[in-house]
């Protein structure tokens, strides 16, 4: 579960005023407005990457206001993928478990479930410089649930997209959403 409390945020130009809100374990919860209505930052600092000037963020009943972002199991896919163009789509997917120092053989293992789950497994030796749009956002919603987040944060994924590869993602990721369980924050 996540419960946002009073939660403010002054980035100048950008503003999150006393936002309250919670999200259930499990819950695919999408949220809609304006550009500049502060969703972004919402979510950024449910990720940790921002504290708020005031308020508290909750993950399971525990206050994670000050915890760092890489102690709170969260992932987050940004519009723009943000895939390292020096690695394989293999290394890309791999990258947060290497970081979190998982064995090379899980790291392959999953990394191989992951992308037979997503239909991308003849991608894993290319770079993201020699893939569409769609294939690039696969590998980074690949990337953010193969280490098994207990909250995924989507930052308008499909919003660059052509319509009908936004309309066969929006699938896939209700599928992904539907096989993990993962409490999932949509920002649209």
């Amino acid at each position: 579960m996540i419960r946002i409390e009073n939660v403010s945020k002054d980035l100048g130009e950008f503003k999150l005023n006393d936002a309250t809100l919670q999200i259930d374990e499990g819950e695919y919860f999408i949220i809609l407005g304006p550009t500049g209505a502060g969703k972004t930052i919402l979510i950024e600092t449910i990720a940790g990457i921002y504290r708020p000037d005031s308020g508290r963020v909750f993950l399971d009943k525990t206050d994670v206001t000050n915890v760092l972002p890489k102690d709170r199991q969260i992932s987050m896919v940004y519009q723009d993928y943000m895939l390292f163009p020096h690695l394989t789509v293999e290394g890309n997917i791999g990258f947060g478990l290497r970081q979190k120092k998982v064995d090379k053989s899980e790291i392959k293992a999953k990394t191989n479930e992951i992308t037979d789950l997503l239909g991308i497994s003849h991608l894993l030796g290319r770079y993201p410089g020699t893939l569409s749009g769609g294939e690039k956002q696969r590998i980074a919603i690949a990337r953010a649930i193969v280490t098994e987040p207990k909250v995924l944060l989507l930052d308008e994924p499909l919003s660059a997209l052509d319509s009908r590869t936004t309309e066969r993602l929006q699938g896939e990721i209700a599928r992904i959403h539907e096989i993990t369980g993962t409490t999932t924050i949509h920002v649209t």
